[in-house]
């Protein structure tokens, strides 16, 4: 009896001292996020969200607006320089509604290695899109994200769908 109770201690002392985290090495090129958004954007589908209707789970919370006004004929540029650094922008956009209070200046990201928001400015005036995901940049696409709040509290936003031209 006495040796099994040395036996399982020792296991146990073993488990514990051969456990270690094992190092992963890295799972592939590192991407540069913003040299893939630099380029010409052209909208193609836009989702309208009423955040009240999300908090209160009412059943009628998303809406595709793409056809309601002319939306497809908002084209975003992206600007950079060598190095992938933001510089300039550019938005045209025809028919379409404002995504933004102005439509040419320069753009900075939160952060250069995964950025999250996009600040658009021109002069004193800024503008904050968020990205709602850059997962398809490779394939061409991007989303951004614009909210509309009310006293600080968010009351509807606009999910915006890019392609690459």
């Amino acid at each position: 009896m006495k040796n099994i109770k040395y036996i399982i201690m020792v296991i146990c002392i073993l488990s514990v001292w051969g456990c270690k985290p094992e190092e992963f090495g890295p799972i592939g090129a590192e991407e540069n996020i913003l040299k893939e958004l630099q380029g010409t954007w052209g909208l193609t589908k836009v989702t309208q969200k009423d955040e009240d209707a999300v908090t209160k789970g009412f059943p009628y919370k998303e809406l595709d607006i793409t056809n309601v006004y002319a939306y497809k004929d908002l084209v975003i540029a992206f600007q950079g320089d060598a190095t992938g650094a933001p510089t300039a922008f550019t938005i045209t956009p025809g028919n379409s509604p404002k995504i933004a209070d102005f439509n040419t200046g320069t753009w900075v990201v939160d952060n250069a290695k995964a950025p999250t928001t996009i600040t658009l400015k021109n002069g004193t005036a800024t503008s904050d899109l968020t990205i709602g995901s850059y997962a398809e940049l490779k394939l061409g696409k991007f989303y951004l994200k614009k909210v509309k709040k009310f006293n600080g509290k968010a009351i509807v936003s606009y999910t915006y769908q890019f392609t690459k031209k």
